[in-house]
């Protein structure tokens, strides 16, 4: 530092800066410089240096997302750095660029884009006599190795430990050799070598604690704190568990905290303290939101979508110029070869060189068509995975109507238990008088009574630990397994939570719920998570709009939404299907809308009330189940959705 401000030239200081930034990287200081990253970007603006301006924006990312725990604004920071690295053909940073989005694509659980732009980096690295080369490998050998150690692909994950182990040896770097400790322990566990993990394990808590890696725990406790619940050392995983929830208050890192709320509450799951389970499952809940929110999801994708876009322009840009150069030579060689031509064969050797141009022509014109063919599948492909990625996003909690639910068996709780407490002092009354005053048939019906209330007690105790063993399990993603379910029981608690959780948002809400299900309807072989998602979302859509048409004031308008089951035998002999109907008196939906209602992103809502997605995922839920969705609606009189499921 002391150096760095005796130094006016600008190119020096910004060079100065950057080792400042890489030491509090790769040793032991911990702690990025915000304002080193503000003055290269500053320096980089004022000397108009592309060069520059790519290196300040990659540690601006880097800051952001490392420090700040900011992932959207750190990829965009990355995105502005890379097309200004790849027109100066600075591997170093390009290579640096990738294994930076690679990291962030990780924390988004988007393993295909972790795969693809690790891969990128890897193809990137700097010439192997260029100082920066050990620098750049060990990070993609530490990538890949998270890769696939994530992915379970067990052999591809040895092999690239060992090598990221042997790198971070040798270039003695203690912050590598701390993350090749954490993923040697975390792939022996999943083979089942306890021992061996254990001892990778204790290596990354010690050279942790050499350089006080607070900032750098996450990933550790991550994959220590589940290695010692799967080995019953709870005593343990709650100290570490502990220290890691300290590490994400301190920091107030969305990405620290996800961790930190998740691994609190797989341990109180462990320890079956569901009450406190669920407190830090909403916790959870609340943080994956802000990282996963369906606006995150639709602004990380905008942003790389629009990076491929700018690759494929660019590669046409290439492909377009290298054709025209191409033709320009060959117009140029044709000429000179006609003169000849003219000079010596005259006509034969005429016609024999325009064929050979028509054929080259012909060549030319089809490269370029596969070339738009390519562009074309490319953001196809694109498209799809946004697409998908919007369809895999939350669909939000019912927290609210939980508290309804839980209300009723906790008062019969509460009541029973005051109860039994006057027959405890009746009884007590009773055995205080002498044996000739004591009505025995009377203090057998008491005792009789006190059995009868604990009995109770205990049947809504455990309904109350159903109800939030239910919500975990709604509130977690789908596990993929189909199993028999009571479609009624299902349609009816999606029916009543939804309500009662609208109704926490806005209290002047008020709505009729009306059902009518067919007793005869066995149960039925589904994805109850899934299929819920499709309960909740057409209810929330029905409840919202008859919420919008009581807004009107609409003289003897009573808002009212039902839900109905049928039994149809119509499939055939031996087999049936579920018809389940969700309808509303509301506005119902203009006939000029109706098509497009079950398409990605189309909404009616106002901008910031849906995405768009709700019925497109619904629809395609319903699709792999086999089964059908399809609505009818009347303009001013309200809409009624309709999907049958078969039952196999």
């Amino acid at each position: 530092m002391n150096l760095l401000s005796k130094t006016v030239k600008p190119a020096e200081r910004f060079n100065i800066l950057v080792k400042i930034l890489e030491y509090q990287d790769s040793y032991e200081v911990l702690t990025i410089d915000s304002s080193a990253c503000a003055t290269l970007l500053k320096i980089g603006q004022d000397q108009k240096s592309e060069a520059m301006l790519a290196t300040a924006y990659n540690w601006i990312g880097y800051y952001l997302f490392f420090v700040k725990g900011d992932n959207i604004a750190a990829l965009e920071y990355y995105f502005k750095a890379m097309p200004l690295a790849e027109k100066l053909n600075d591997k170093r940073r390009i290579s640096s660029l990738c294994f930076d989005i690679g990291n962030i694509y990780n924390i988004m659980q988007n393993q295909n884009e972790v795969l693809k732009y690790t891969r990128v980096g890897g193809n990137n690295l700097p010439d192997k006599s260029s100082p920066m080369f050990d620098y750049m490998l060990v990070q993609y050998q530490r990538n890949m190795t998270r890769y696939y150690s994530d992915n379970r692909q067990l052999d591809s994950a040895l092999y690239y430990v060992k090598a990221f182990t042997e790198t971070s040896y040798r270039l003695g770097l203690l912050n590598f050799k701390y993350q090749a400790m954490i993923q040697n322990g975390y792939i022996h566990a999943q083979t089942g070598e306890n021992e061996l993990a254990e001892t990778f394990f204790k290596k990354a808590m010690e050279i942790g604690v050499s350089i006080d890696a607070n900032t750098r725990s996450a990933p550790f406790y991550k994959v220590y704190i589940p290695f010692l619940i799967s080995n019953n050392r709870i005593d343990d995983a709650k100290l570490q568990t502990q220290q890691m929830w300290g590490i994400s208050q301190r920091n107030k890192n969305p990405n620290y905290k996800l961790v930190a709320t998740g691994l609190k509450r797989e341990l109180f799951e462990r320890l079956n303290q569901m009450d406190s389970a669920y407190f830090y499952s909403r916790l959870e809940a609340n943080a994956r939101e802000l990282i996963f929110s369906q606006n995150n999801q639709n602004i990380i994708q905008a942003i790389a979508f629009k990076d491929q876009l700018r690759g494929i322009e660019e590669e046409g840009r290439r492909a377009t110029y290298k054709s025209q150069f191409r033709q320009y030579i060959l117009l140029g060689g044709l000429g000179i070869f006609t003169i000849i031509a003219l000079l010596l064969y005259r006509n034969n050797l005429s016609r024999k060189k325009a064929n050979g141009l028509l054929l080259l022509q012909k060549s030319e014109i089809e490269m370029q068509k596969r070339n738009v063919e390519n562009a074309l599948a490319n953001l196809k492909s694109t498209q799809s995975q946004l697409i998908q990625s919007e369809k895999m996003a939350s669909l939000g909690e019912l927290t609210a109507g939980i508290a309804h639910e839980i209300q009723n068996p906790l008062n019969f709780v509460n009541n029973f238990s005051e109860l039994n407490k006057e027959l405890v002092s009746e009884i007590q009354d009773i055995r205080r008088k002498t044996q000739e005053n004591r009505d025995e048939v009377l203090e057998e019906e008491i005792l009789r009574d006190i059995k009868t209330n604990s009995e109770k007690i205990n049947h809504h105790g455990k309904r109350a630990a159903d109800i939030v063993k239910g919500m975990l399990q709604h509130s977690r993603s789908s596990s993929g397994v189909k199993e028999p379910t009571d479609i009624n029981a299902l349609c009816d608690e999606y029916l009543r939570l939804t309500y009662h959780g609208l109704r926490a948002k806005d209290k002047s809400f008020n709505a009729e719920m009306k059902t009518d299900f067919d007793a005869s309807l066995p149960k039925v072989n589904i994805i109850p998570q899934d299929i819920g998602r499709v309960v909740l979302n057409l209810l929330t859509n029905a409840f919202y709009a008859v919420n919008e048409k009581s807004k009107m004031n609409l003289s003897g308008y009573e808002p009212t939404v039902t839900v109905s089951t049928i039994h149809s035998l119509s499939s055939g002999e031996g087999r049936g299907e579920v018809l389940i109907r969700v309808s509303d008196n509301g506005n119902g939906i203009p006939q000029k809308v109706l098509d497009k209602i079950f398409q990605p992103f189309f909404t009616t809502k106002p901008t910031g009330q849906g995405t768009g997605l709700g019925l497109s995922l619904s629809y395609d839920i319903v699709k792999a189940h086999g089964g059908e969705l399809k609505v009818e609606t009347k303009v001013g009189q309200g809409s009624e959705f309709i999907f049958k499921l078969p039952i196999v």
